[in-house]
């Protein structure tokens, strides 16, 4: 419902172990790039290295002979790095962590229809989730610089975590 533009704004709050990552984060570019090529997806979490372990995971994925064979995609040799990898029609995804650089790229681009998304997957460590000034330096950051990396307003947002604390 998200790639057809019934839901926007998506939170899926489920504890460790469930999937999450697998479904709503890695293969979520696969199918989203499946259905435009021209998809741009922007993936942040607390952890640099858990943001560029799945961007690598689902580049992998596209790369794979499986996924060539249902949907041919030729990836930019010039841009595959885990943190930055593009398709040669201008898709593709960039990782870091939610406290790193985010300005100078977009989710989405500034046309209608399924055209990529914010994915954030576990914003906040868990061990930090009980400090205040952690969370609320992640809320904010959130509030004023993540959420203006949308192409439109309809750019589709998701937020996966495990909830650990009442504001987090």
């Amino acid at each position: 419902r998200v790639i057809d533009g019934e839901i926007q704004r998506l939170i899926i709050n489920v504890p460790p172990g469930y999937t999450k990552t697998e479904l709503a984060t890695i293969n979520m570019m696969g199918r989203g790039l499946a259905l435009n090529c021209r998809a741009r997806f922007m993936h942040l979490s607390y952890s640099h290295n858990l943001a560029l372990l799945n961007s690598s995971t689902a580049r992998g994925m596209i790369k794979s002979q499986a996924y060539q064979s249902m949907w041919p995609m030729a990836l930019r040799d010039d841009a595959d790095s885990k943190a930055m990898w593009w398709t040669e029609h201008g898709g593709g995804v960039y990782a870091s962590s939610a406290a790193g650089q985010v300005t100078g790229f977009r989710a989405g681009h500034m046309e209608p229809g399924w055209q990529g998304a914010l994915i954030i997957d576990d914003p906040v460590k868990p061990d930090d989730a009980y400090s205040e000034i952690v969370r609320d330096g992640v809320n904010n950051r959130f509030n004023e610089t993540i959420k203006s990396r949308l192409a439109i307003e309809t750019t589709p947002m998701i937020v996966i975590m495990q909830r650990i604390h009442y504001h987090d």
